[in-house]
């Protein structure tokens, strides 16, 4: 069982050296919880993002999913992330194994695209919808 105690996510009731603990001891309890909660209470989205990223890499499916919330929510909260870094474990997230995880991280690219401008994903949209565009004009020619 967890040593780190939850009541509200929006309130950080444990400290940076808790969190790289329950990595170290891969406490799965814990883990599923921390992206969330740092991603809603943290003050220093670097710190976020590092243990997000860590944590996209776990084995357990509902960890790596609530990695990618840890991205979304930093990037609602704070405004900031790193794009070269996010952008690829994102785009991986898409083709992880399980359902899950590939809900979440659309879900995680559809918000940070809104909150920090960004077009991830659109390439392979536009793609389609250019081929579609195309296949239609060659019909009616």
């Amino acid at each position: 069982m967890s040593k780190l105690k939850y009541q509200d996510v929006h309130t950080n009731e444990f400290s940076e050296a808790d969190v790289w603990e329950a990595i170290k001891q891969d406490d799965v309890d814990a883990l599923k919880l921390i992206p969330i909660k740092l991603g809603f209470s943290h003050e220093n989205w670097r710190f976020v993002q590092d243990v997000s990223l860590k944590l996209s890499e776990h084995p357990d499916e509902n960890v790596r999913g609530n990695s990618f919330r840890g991205f979304a929510y930093t990037a609602m909260n704070l405004n900031k992330l790193e794009k070269n870094i996010v952008k690829p474990v994102l785009l991986r997230g898409l083709k992880d194994e399980s359902d899950w995880v590939r809900s979440c991280a659309q879900e995680a690219i559809d918000d940070i695209n809104h909150y920090m401008g960004w077009k991830i994903g659109s390439a392979k949209a536009n793609k389609e919808r250019e081929k579609k565009f195309y296949e239609r004009r060659s019909k009616d020619c």
